[in-house]
Order: structure tokens, then C-alpha cells, then sequence
């Protein structure tokens, strides 16, 4: 299988998908599905280019027959992609020919449960629908965008004709919707390093995975996420710590084992209160994107000068260290607050425990050097 997979990687093109998509959750991909959930709600925070929090809000809601979809629903959405990318995107329809066409993307191995489940899996994409606070960022318009009540898909065609009394579909397409087709005409469009054999060859799980660290790498060299937050966004449906990381475990075990190019490592760590548990992701190579990057002027974060000043006196005050001021000046300057703070915090934990083995300036300029350099900023 993995001679197979090299061997087909320098003749089959990168996979595309959409940018947004790619982030947040859509499908439950596992078996075991909570009795009267109504919808998938995720909220996060994330920091503009301008150094501003951001909150996202993102719901799912199923078709009234079919539900939030399965497995094989994000593996028809993923094929239509690629179906659409091989026509450029150049019209609102992905002609796909019929169903025999998507399933022969997966193999050769079908039968009629298979036919009777790319049905299920078009007409649930018709039927989802969502909302999103704060969706996206439009570079025309220069602001976060709100949709309310979208869908992925209008409507799917089918033609056929009268065949000796049978009924044989002719030909069959799918309409996008404006908010998919506008999204992807402005360019917001994920290139991923696999193509479509590799992503067949995954987990569900393992698919998820692969979608939404190559949103994150794009921008980061280690992703961090708090455990449980993580897991409502893929989603993990685990009513344990313990079962939601031997998952992660062993959907990242198999993504290196196939071959997963941008993920090298992955660890759990505990967050500076030491209560809660963090999942973090490391890349492998450099980023193709750096959002923080200082050489770009236009990216740099802006705060006014009290507010870097605010942030270098509290910096002083748990370092003690004026001889650094300087760094510390341009920490505030160049650093996301959060990421500042979570640095005083930890070393505020480091210096009541009793256990300082050097100067807690020293503790400090560790720490936030770690963040920026998950951020591509550069201090030193």
C-alpha cells in the first residue's frame, strides 16, 4: 500500500479543499452519536492580523431525515471537491457523471449499499445547513464576515432515459451554492500536500485529521489546543479524557506511519494552572505562511504606545530584570497579550512553587520565545 501511494503521489494532483471547511467541524464521523443533539455549535477565539480577539461561532444543522451525515458524507464532499478542481471551477455545477463515478474514486470494491449511500450522502449535503459568527475574512470587503442560514448545495440533477424499460441515469451534477461557489472565487481555497488515493486510504478519523492540521500548519510550526476544545471541534464524540486522547493517538500513530508529510510529532502537556491538558502538534519543516511575520509591515500587530508600555511593566514587575527592558519592549510591541500573559502566569506558577533554577527572566524569555516562534515572529 505505501509503494502504491508514493508511486501514485508523482502522478496525481495535490488535493483541494475549502479553506473554511477545512477548520470547522461539519460531519459526526463517529458510530456512537448523542441521543437529541440538535445541532454541532463550536466557538473558538483567534487573533486578527491587527492583534484584535476574535470570537467564531459555527452551527451545524442536520437534514430533517438524514442527519449531520457520516464518514461517507465527508468522503463525497471531499471527491466533489476534486471533481470541481479538475474543471478549474469555472461554473456553479460539479458534473460529476453519476454515482458510479464517485465510487469508483474509492476502489473497485462496491455493491448496492454503496450506490444506495452516495444517494444518502447527496441528498444529506443538500439538507445541512449552517450559521457562523465571524465565518471568515473577506480581503475585498477588509472585515469578518456573518452568514446566516447557508448551505453547501442548491439542488442535483439526474438525467435519464427510458433503456429497455430500465431506468439508467445519463447524467448527474450538482449545483453549489453562492456562499461556496463566492468563497471559493475569492480564493479561499486550501492546496493540501496529499492527493485523493492518500486520503482514501485514511481513517474517517485519521481524513479529519489531515484536513484541519494543514489549515493550521499553513500559518503555525507547533499547533496548541486545549484537549477538549480540540475535540468538540473535529469532533471527538468520547465521554472520557482517556478515550478522546488514545484516539488522537491513534488517528496521529497512523497519519505518520502513512506518511502524513507535515505532522513530525505530537504531544499532551498541562497548561500553566496545571489542571488543564493541552494537545500540541508539531509541524514538520517551515511554514509556507507566517501571519506575524515582522518583516511584513502590513502584518505586524499595532498597539499604541501606553499599551506596550502597560505590558513591559508587567513584564518588569514578575522579571525583575531592568537590564532587559529593551526585549521586553519589543515583546510587548511584536507579542499577541494572551500569549504575554500566559508567559507571566507560568512563570508566576515557576516562582510561588519554589523551584526557580534560574533568574525568572530567564524563565520568561524561554517561554515567550517558544510562542513566537509558533507565531513566525522573530524577537532575536
Amino acid at each position: 500500500m505505501q509503494k502504491d501511494l508514493e508511486k501514485n503521489k508523482s502522478v496525481c494532483p495535490k488535493s483541494k479543499y475549502e479553506l473554511t471547511l477545512c477548520e470547522f467541524p461539519i460531519f459526526l464521523l463517529s458510530k456512537k452519536i448523542p441521543y437529541g443533539i440538535k445541532s454541532i455549535d463550536y466557538e473558538d477565539t483567534i487573533v486578527d492580523q491587527n492583534g484584535k480577539t476574535i470570537r467564531r461561532e459555527w452551527k451545524v444543522f442536520p437534514d430533517s431525515e438524514l442527519g449531520f451525515g457520516t464518514s461517507s458524507t465527508l468522503l463525497t464532499f471531499f471527491d466533489l471537491m476534486q471533481i470541481w478542481a479538475e474543471s478549474n471551477f469555472n461554473h456553479q455545477y460539479i458534473e460529476f457523471g453519476s454515482v458510479y463515478n464517485l465510487l469508483k474514486r474509492r476502489g473497485n470494491n462496491f455493491g448496492k449499499n454503496h450506490y444506495a449511500q452516495i444517494i444518502n450522502d447527496l441528498y444529506c449535503l443538500l439538507g445541512i445547513k449552517f450559521t457562523a459568527k465571524n465565518a471568515y475574512w473577506d480581503n475585498e470587503l477588509k472585515g469578518y464576515v456573518d452568514i446566516i442560514l447557508f448551505r453547501l448545495f442548491d439542488h442535483l440533477d439526474i438525467i435519464k432515459c427510458d433503456c429497455k424499460n430500465k431506468n439508467v441515469s445519463l447524467f448527474a451534477r450538482i449545483k453549489v451554492s453562492d456562499f461556496l461557489y463566492n468563497s471559493i472565487q475569492k480564493n479561499s481555497l486550501l492546496t493540501v500536500d496529499f492527493n485523493s488515493d492518500f486520503f482514501h486510504s485514511l481513517t474517517p478519523m485519521g481524513q479529519r485529521f489531515a484536513l484541519y492540521l494543514s489549515k493550521v500548519f499553513r500559518t503555525q510550526r507547533i499547533h496548541r489546543r486545549e484537549l477538549s476544545e480540540f475535540a468538540r471541534q473535529i469532533p471527538i464524540i468520547a465521554k472520557k479524557r482517556k478515550h478522546i486522547k488514545e484516539t488522537i493517538r491513534q488517528t496521529c500513530d497512523n497519519l505518520i506511519k502513512k506518511g502524513f508529510q507535515l505532522l513530525s510529532d505530537y504531544n499532551f502537556i498541562l497548561s500553566a494552572d496545571r489542571q488543564t491538558e493541552l494537545i500540541v502538534f508539531h509541524r514538520a519543516g517551515s511554514p509556507a505562511v507566517n501571519k506575524f511575520n515582522v518583516h511584513s509591515k502590513k502584518q505586524k500587530l499595532k498597539k499604541e504606545q501606553f499599551r506596550i508600555d502597560c505590558l513591559t511593566e508587567d513584564i518588569l514587575d514578575i522579571c525583575q530584570d531592568h537590564k532587559s527592558k529593551n526585549f521586553y519592549q519589543k515583546v510587548a510591541d511584536l507579542m499577541p497579550d494572551e500569549d504575554i500573559y500566559q508567559a507571566i502566569s507560568e512563570v508566576k506558577e515557576i516562582r510561588d512553587s519554589g523551584h526557580v533554577k534560574k533568574s525568572l527572566g530567564a524563565v520568561f524569555t524561554s517561554r515567550i520565545l517558544k510562542f513566537a516562534e509558533q507565531r513566525g515572529i522573530i524577537l532575536r
